[in-house]
């Protein structure tokens, strides 16, 4: 059973229907029969896989709950991992974590990343190598290292679109040169910097401090950029978005978010290696769920915190050694006016500003049709942006155009079908 559960049914509105006394409702277990069965379930899995910790060479504690039968101990110290049920006498683990059986079994069949689970519900955390032998894939391979590449064979800013994409195909990003002129730069940033400074004055920014050591200021996210400003409504007619996403994401793509990160200048520290669908389900290197596009605002070097990526880490069962460690990345430098393009399974991180003036970048994120957006446009525009939303940027924001009459399609853009009644409401016949 997963870990998501839905609020409980309210009573039904037809009497009639009352679906009792079905053998699979979870409403009528005990919690605590619940929970039992889920620390057998995944004791039974690791039993399974234990041979997926070969090599690790650590004592490990994974406990479900506060009582010692509720715990199982990982033993990969010798050639062949052992599976043991309290740790051995006068012994101490390698690491001892807790974590609900209910987020293990996500991971161990495949409803969400091993790295994201052991990150945010173990206590204390411990995403890396053990989550990582969790894995529904299997245990990951090693990303390779740019000791191992040709660094010159890597992308670099173009203009040609079969380029950009023949790059997105190899390596999992690409870089676009010249996408925004100087003068466009300074336009943007200018409105950037504002609504930054205006969130922080209104004591409602968003200062994200969870990778970044207390020593460090905290880096500012602006969130929901496409309600705070034509600037940004604009970035929404870039001739990028119509040359790159239908061919990357399929029709009827859309925004997923619209966001910008100001990372902190004189930082030493925030690196924390993920992948942008390590939340989705089903977890898979198969296929991207999102393409990302990072506006560059300002020249961006290793020393000003460029994202870290692994290259060619999109196509494989593949994962970092080292979660908070720059390890084996190269920084996605370019000059202020390019465009990075990542894809979503590409394993990166923002980097460390170590200059005296911040990196400010814009991320414009879409997704395919089928994709939840992160970003709830309906719910979180102003009326005031929405009416000045032309039929394009509706579309992309999932929203059906102002024009309903005169034969407009009421559906909109985001139904791929001709869904016939759709917008009808209760409309009986005697049968």
């Amino acid at each position: 059973m997963a870990s998501y559960s839905l609020p409980r049914p309210s009573a039904n509105h037809t009497p009639t229907l009352r679906f009792h006394n079905k053998p699979y409702d979870a409403s009528k277990l005990e919690k605590s029969d619940l929970f039992i069965y889920h620390v057998l379930r995944v004791c039974d899995l690791i039993n399974e896989r234990k041979s997926n910790f070969d090599g690790l060479n650590m004592l490990v504690e994974l406990s479900f709950g506060d009582q010692p039968q509720h715990s199982i101990v990982i033993d990969s110290r010798s050639k062949r991992t052992n599976i043991l049920e309290r740790l051995p006498e006068d012994t101490q683990a390698d690491l001892a974590t807790k974590i609900s059986p209910e987020f293990v079994l996500d991971v161990m069949e495949g409803r969400i990343n091993a790295q994201q689970a052991f990150r945010l519900y173990a206590q204390p955390p411990c995403p890396g190598a053990f989550a990582s032998r969790f894995s529904a894939l299997g245990p990951p391979a090693s990303v390779v290292s740019r000791d191992e590449l040709d660094l010159e064979s890597l992308p670099k800013p173009t203009e040609n679109i079969q380029q950009i994409k023949d790059d997105l195909k190899k390596w999992g990003y690409a870089f676009v040169a010249n996408a925004l002129t100087a003068d466009e730069v300074k336009v943007i940033r200018t409105a950037l910097e504002e609504q930054a400074a205006g969130e922080r004055q209104a004591g409602i920014a968003h200062m994200a401090s969870l990778h970044k050591s207390s020593e460090d200021e905290p880096d500012q996210r602006v969130w929901n950029l496409v309600n705070k400003g034509d600037e940004f409504l604009d970035l929404l007619n870039h001739p990028l978005i119509d040359a790159i996403m239908p061919w990357f994401l399929g029709r009827e793509f859309g925004l997923f978010a619209m966001t910008a990160n100001i990372v902190t200048p004189r930082s030493t520290s925030g690196i924390y290696m993920h992948t942008d669908q390590m939340d989705m389900t089903p977890n898979t290197a198969n296929h991207p769920y999102l393409l990302n596009i990072f506006w560059y605002l300002t020249d961006v070097t290793d020393e000003k915190g460029a994202t870290r990526i692994y290259p060619g880490s999109h196509v494989k069962n593949v994962a970092p050694q080292q979660i908070r460690d720059v390890g084996g990345s190269i920084p996605a430098a370019a000059p202020a006016g390019s465009c990075l393009l990542l894809d979503s399974r590409t394993w990166h991180s923002t980097g460390i500003n170590r200059t005296d003036s911040s990196r400010p970048i814009i991320c414009l994120t879409c997704c395919r049709f089928y994709i939840q957006r992160m970003e709830k446009h309906d719910l979180f525009l102003s009326e005031e942006t929405k009416e000045r939303l032309s039929d394009r940027q509706r579309a992309l924001l999932g929203l059906p155009p102002k024009q309903t009459s005169n034969g407009i399609d009421k559906r909109g853009w985001g139904s791929i079908y001709k869904l016939g009644g759709i917008d009808a409401g209760r409309l009986r016949v005697a049968v």
